[in-house]
């Protein structure tokens, strides 16, 4: 920098130091001043409501162990050739007792056995 005559300005690192300070802290006092009346008192979180995927089937609970062939085809991705799978299943190992035993009847993976577990019983 210079003066109007042409000489030069000598600023020193400590002259910076404290001016980049001052600015600092002037802009923080004004971000917080000025944020203040604007941060809500509380923050309350609502979770967002669950939706059922089948409205058509609330209510619908379905007795694994002892529903026929017709009655386990209600059961969202469950057709025909897997109810047969199921009742085959039942009468060559027994009871179903987990949720997890689908899992081994070909044709139900994960993504199926959760569309299923809202409407099974255990009985």
């Amino acid at each position: 920098m210079r003066k109007k005559n042409g000489a030069r300005w000598k600023i020193g690192y400590g002259t910076v130091g404290f001016l980049a300070l001052v600015l600092t802290a002037a802009l923080i006092w004004y971000g917080v001043a000025s944020a203040l009346p604007e941060v809500p008192a509380s923050i309350r979180f609502t979770p967002a409501p669950i939706l059922n995927p089948y409205p058509e089937l609330e209510g619908l609970v379905v007795h694994i162990n002892t529903a026929s062939e017709e009655e386990l085809t209600q059961l969202p991705g469950i057709g025909p050739a897997r109810a047969k799978a199921i009742r085959e299943y039942i009468a060559r190992f027994g009871r179903i007792r987990t949720p997890e035993q689908l899992l081994e009847i070909e044709g139900i993976g994960e993504q199926t056995l959760e569309n299923l577990r809202p409407f099974l019983a255990f009985d």
